[in-house]
């Protein structure tokens, strides 16, 4: 009896266990149709990790990292394995919007946004002209008055040669690099050219002379050519005035030897492929680059802008900013920035300071910029216009009578502006600009040291 008990148990068991098995496999059956939560769960965590990155990035490229790639490798193989699955698919298609998104935003770009740079190229060739035909003039009156030694190394030894016989002669340094060979001794400021096998030409810095001539180039890298590396080297006409001891190193602990070389005071400079400057203490700035004096006369046909109107809006007060930038009108440009930062000598340098900044980003980085719409808030006074919210709601009496009670009107405008790239890409992400103006006058750019 025990026997058939168990023997009954045991088939009641197996039955049991029959069923449950063909429950359970239909249901294995189905997993192997879809994918699991865990898996679409893992590979939308991810995803929205990324879309969020994207966001942020608001149109700028951004760096793909390990989470971001992590979502791509899981969406790919859940895509392979599970074609039909809209769950699936639902996140392929999200995957597909984040990464045409992260590549940056992209605009097409008209034909003459790239105008501004050809006029610079026409320009600077202008210039570029100008500044061979001087230099060449210059050579051949100091050649003719047989002021000019024949070249400059070897230089004359000092032990062999008088000081009498080659000073206020013209030498021609074509290896002059500043400021890499730039050095001080007893105070004084040098700039070596030449080695210890061919001798040695101290050109000196701390003069007049250096300083007109210099200037002149550094005028003609921020109104005509921003394409003039101080670091290249530069040919350096000057006059022997003298004959020194000195150790030719910049460090503040001397370790080489003093070298006797010939002290040269600065004459003029030329810049290969680009300008010729010279020293004139009769200037009131010291100095001229070649064509100078007819500077404004050829820019100023390339003006399309001259001037701005008193009731100019932020938008078109940037886009006049830009214009200024791109033309190289740096009048115009003072025009558009807030007086109060132009008042003061420190004032004008740091304008004079972005001004080359954004000459040389606009050259670079980008080549269109996009201007959003302003969004104007009052920070001061009482504004009794139309178009102000609270003025809709008192008698022009009351308006009135809060007006004169009030401060002067002070108003604040801000917009983002988005730039582009020559291909048309956005360059990194929009930019803050901030304006001013007070009792309904003209409006004035604050943050004029923004990039765009």
């Amino acid at each position: 009896m025990m026997i058939i008990n168990r023997l009954t148990l045991f088939v009641a068991c197996t039955g049991a266990w029959l069923v449950l098995a063909g429950a359970v496999e239909p249901a294995r059956c189905a997993d192997k149709d879809e994918p699991s939560k865990l898996q679409l769960d893992g590979a939308r965590y991810r995803l929205e990790k990324f879309e969020q990155k994207v966001k942020l990035a608001r149109g700028a490229k951004i760096r793909m990292g390990f989470t971001e790639n992590e979502a791509l490798k899981m969406i790919s193989a859940l895509k392979d394995k599970y074609p039909d699955n809209p769950q699936v698919e639902d996140l392929f298609q999200r995957a597909r919007k984040a990464v045409l998104a992260s590549e940056g935003k992209i605009v097409e770009m008209s034909d003459d946004v790239l105008l501004y740079r050809k006029n610079q190229e026409k320009l600077a060739e202008i210039f570029k002209a100008e500044g061979e035909k001087e230099w060449a003039a210059f050579k051949e009156k100091a050649l003719s008055g047989g002021a000019m030694l024949p070249k400059a190394f070897p230089a004359p030894s000092h032990h062999e040669t008088d000081l009498s016989d080659l000073r206020g002669k013209y030498v021609v340094l074509e290896d002059f690099e500043y400021p890499s060979n730039e050095f001080m001794d007893l105070g004084r400021q040098f700039c070596w050219v030449g080695s210890g096998a061919r001798g040695h030409y101290f050109v000196e810095l701390s003069n007049r002379a250096w300083i007109g001539a210099y200037e002149a180039v550094k005028r003609y890298r921020r109104f005509v050519n921003p394409d003039v590396p101080e670091g290249m080297k530069w040919t350096l006409v000057g006059k022997i005035t003298g004959l020194e001891l000195l150790v030719p190193e910049a460090a503040k602990e001397k370790t080489l030897a003093a070298v006797w070389g010939w002290s040269v005071e600065p004459v003029a400079i030329y810049v290969p492929d680009r300008t010729f400057a010279l020293a004139d203490p009769e200037l009131e700035l010291g100095g001229r680059f070649a064509g100078e004096q007819r500077m404004e006369q050829l820019k100023g046909s390339m003006y399309s802008v001259k001037s701005i109107p008193d009731d100019v809006t932020p938008e078109r007060l940037t886009e006049i900013f830009i214009t200024a930038i791109k033309e190289k009108n740096y009048e115009l440009y003072l025009a558009c920035i807030d007086p109060a930062r132009t008042k003061t000598p420190t004032g004008r340098s740091r304008c004079m300071y972005h001004w080359e900044w954004h000459q040389h980003r606009f050259a670079t980085f980008y080549c269109r910029v996009d201007v959003g719409k302003a969004d104007i808030r009052v920070i001061q006074g009482f504004d009794d216009s139309g178009d102000s919210l609270k003025a809709r709601f008192l008698t022009p009496e009351e308006r009135e009578k809060l007006k004169q009670h009030s401060e002067p009107l002070v108003e604040e405008a801000e917009l983002k502006t988005t730039a582009f790239d020559e291909r048309g890409k956005q360059y990194g992400s929009p930019k803050p600009r901030f304006f001013r103006r007070t009792e309904k006058k003209r409006w004035y750019i604050i943050n004029y040291d923004q990039p765009f």
